[in-house]
C-alpha cells in the first residue's frame, strides 16, 4: 500500500518543534507501508533571507520520512483563499509526484486548508480521501460561512473521517459527516520518552526549591489555551497564602511577553517562570521536575501533553473541554481534576487539592498504559486497508 500524506501540520528543520502528533503517527504508519508527505507551505513565511530553492520549496528526511514541503501562493490574511490558491500552486508538483509514487490512498489532516485542497487531489487522481481533524479546524474555522461551505462538503465526500475525541466526532455529525464514516482515535503518548522519574535532579537544573509544589504547563501562549487564566490562579494562590506554590510555564505564542509583564505586575516573578519554547527533547525533564500539570484551556481536541503528563505520573487539573474529559477522570481511581473554563477561582482551589493529594504515579501511568504510538500505527495501517478493499468492491 502506498500512502501519501497531505498536511502542513508537519515539523521541518525551519520548525522541528511543530506537530508532534503528526510526526509520530506518520512515522508509525510508515513502518508499516510506503508513505510520503507534502507538507504545503505559505510563501510569506519564507521569503525573508531566503534563497531562491527554498522559497520554490524543499525535500527533506530528517524524520525518516520522504517529506516535499512545496510553496504555495496566495494573499496573507485571506484564508478563505488558501485551499484554493494550494491547489492553483500545486497542481504541477501533485501530478509529478503522482507518476513518481503512484499512491492508492491520500491521508490529509487538518480540515482547512489542508482536507478541502487534498479533496481536489484525491478526485483527481481517482484515489479514495482520509482526513484527521483535531480541534479548531471543526470546532472555529467552521464559524466562518465561508470556510464552513468549503469544509463540510470535503470531509462529507472522504471515505473516513479520523476524530481524535469522542466530542470531536460528534461535531463532524453536526457537519453532515455520515456517522458511520467517523472514526475516533485517541492519541497516544511515548511511554519510553516519558517516565515516572525522580523530582530531585530536574528541579536542581531548572533552579526550583526541592520542597516547593511545582505546577506545570506545557503549550502555546495563545488565548485559547487559557494561560492567563492560569496566571491569575497563581495571584489567588498567593493572596490565600500559598505561597509555596511555584508556576513553570513552558512554550512561546502572543501572549508570551504581555503574560511575562503580568506575572511581574502581581509579584509573582519569584514563583513564575516562564521559560519561552522548548525542545521536545526537553519537555520530560519539565515533567519531571513538577508536581502537578495543568491545562487550562477554553478549548481542545485530544491534547497529547496530558496524555506525556499522566505517562510521566503526574496528576492532571485540566478544565473540562473538547476531549479533555475523555482522558481525565475523577474521584476513586481519577488521575486528576476537572474545572470549568475560564474561571481562576475554580483552577486556584483544584490545584490546591491536586498538590495536597497523594497520587500513586504508577496508576496515573497505568490509566495511559494502552495509548501506544505502535497501536495508533496499526490502526491508521487497518482503516486505510479497510477503505481500499471497500474502494476495489465498489469497483
Amino acid at each position: 500500500m502506498k500512502v501519501l500524506v497531505f498536511t502542513h501540520h508537519y515539523p521541518s528543520m525551519r520548525l522541528p518543534t511543530m506537530a508532534p502528533y503528526s510526526y509520530h503517527t506518520y512515522r508509525a504508519l510508515a513502518r508499516r507501508c510506503e508513505l510520503r508527505l507534502v507538507a504545503p507551505t505559505p510563501w510569506w513565511t519564507r521569503v525573508r533571507g531566503a534563497s531562491r530553492e527554498l522559497i520554490g520549496g524543499t525535500r527533506e528526511s530528517h524524520t525518516g520520512i520522504d517529506a516535499l514541503f512545496p510553496t504555495y501562493w496566495s494573499i496573507p490574511g485571506q484564508p478563505r483563499l488558501h485551499a484554493r490558491a494550494i491547489h492553483a500552486s500545486l497542481r504541477r508538483t501533485m501530478a509529478g509526484l503522482r507518476r513518481e509514487f503512484p499512491y492508492d490512498v491520500i491521508l490529509a489532516a487538518w480540515a482547512y486548508p489542508d482536507t478541502v485542497a487534498a479533496d481536489v487531489f484525491a478526485r483527481e487522481a481517482g484515489v479514495p480521501l482520509v482526513t484527521t481533524v483535531l480541534g479548531s479546524d471543526i470546532n472555529e474555522q467552521p464559524r466562518d460561512a465561508v470556510l464552513r461551505a468549503q469544509i463540510a462538503p470535503a470531509l462529507q465526500r472522504c471515505a473516513r473521517v479520523v476524530a481524535v475525541s469522542g466530542a470531536l466526532g460528534e461535531r463532524l455529525v453536526e457537519l453532515g459527516v455520515p456517522r458511520e464514516r467517523v472514526v475516533v482515535q485517541l492519541n497516544a503518548v511515548d511511554g519510553a520518552r516519558f517516565s515516572i522519574r525522580d523530582r530531585v535532579e530536574p528541579r536542581q537544573r531548572l533552579g526550583l526549591p526541592a520542597d516547593a509544589k511545582v505546577v506545570l504547563y506545557a503549550g502555546y501562549h495563545v488565548p485559547e489555551k487559557g494561560v492567563d487564566v492560569l496566571v491569575e490562579a497563581m495571584a489567588r494562590l498567593a493572596e490565600a497564602g500559598r505561597r509555596d506554590v511555584h508556576l513553570m510555564m513552558v512554550g512561546g505564542g502572543e501572549l508570551l511577553e504581555p503574560l511575562r509583564a503580568r506575572v511581574r505586575a502581581l509579584g509573582l516573578a519569584d514563583r513564575a517562570r516562564l521559560y519561552g519554547w522548548a525542545l521536545p527533547a526537553e519537555i520530560p525533564e519539565y515533567m519531571a521536575a513538577c508536581d502537578v500539570f495543568c491545562l487550562p484551556s477554553r478549548r481542545e481536541g485530544c491534547p497529547n501533553v496530558v496524555l506525556e503528563a499522566l505517562a510521566s505520573g503526574r496528576p492532571v487539573v485540566a478544565t473540562r473541554v473538547g476531549g479533555v474529559p475523555e482522558l481525565v477522570s475523577e474521584g476513586p481511581g481519577g488521575n486528576g481534576l476537572l474545572v470549568p473554563a475560564g474561571d481562576p477561582q475554580a483552577l486556584g482551589h483544584a490545584l490546591v487539592r491536586a498538590l495536597d493529594m497523594a497520587w500513586d504515579p504508577e496508576a496515573l501511568r497505568g490509566s495511559v498504559g494502552a495509548l501506544s504510538w505502535d497501536v495508533v500505527g496499526d490502526r491508521y495501517h487497518a482503516l486505510l486497508e479497510e477503505v481500499l478493499r471497500e474502494r476495489r468492491g465498489a469497483g
